[in-house]
């Protein structure tokens, strides 16, 4: 596995972390600052492509950006922020915090495990495994009762494994998005 994709996961995990501690502790207003670091950040990322390269940015560029995305650089960081700050905005607390950790914990270690050990893919999506999705959920339903029960945790595990083997839609958005919308519809109105 390229250390560039291990940095990147670790990268992913830590923000998580870092924003399910801080809205555990603030709240909604957590949403609506990430909303707006998302929209300054693609703003910055196409300044830095179009118009004159950011020095600060360059060497994080460099150390965490994939080659597909240079282009678009932070892509990534932008749509998980995205992602998580409608989460945030739209649904109740306990199913934001539960779409968050499927990200935070999820979505990395299924990328760290599946490219590791995965050997059986997805006809829909080759790029991801069945040992990834299993990671996944298990890695979600582990760490995700720290914020929330067991069943709501497991449950995220598998709608977010679910929802990151869809192709052609960025997982940043796709996995919380759909923790939130499917968790909304079997819990109860007060979340």
């Amino acid at each position: 596995m390229e250390r560039l994709e291990i940095k990147r996961q670790l990268f992913h995990t830590v923000n998580g972390t870092i924003i399910l501690l801080l809205f555990e502790r603030y709240g909604k207003p957590i949403g609506l600052i990430l909303l707006i670091l998302s929209i300054v950040g693609a703003i910055l990322s196409l300044y830095h492509v179009h118009v004159k390269p950011i020095k600060l940015a360059q060497p994080f560029v460099e150390a965490l950006e994939r080659k597909e995305n240079i282009k678009f650089p932070g892509k990534g960081a932008i749509l998980y922020g995205l992602g998580v700050s409608l989460s945030i905005i739209f649904f109740p607390k306990k199913i934001a915090l539960a779409s968050i950790a499927a990200l935070a914990y999820g979505d990395s270690s299924s990328t760290i495990f599946g490219k590791l050990y995965g050997k059986r893919r997805y006809p829909w999506n080759k790029k991801l495994s069945i040992e990834g999705s299993v990671a996944f959920i298990v890695s979600t339903a582990t760490i995700g009762t720290l914020f929330v029960p067991f069943q709501i945790a497991f449950i995220s595990g598998i709608i977010g494994a679910m929802a990151e083997t869809i192709p052609h839609i960025d997982d940043n958005i796709s996995i919380p998005l759909s923790v939130c919308l499917v968790l909304s519809l079997i819990l109860k109105p007060n979340g």
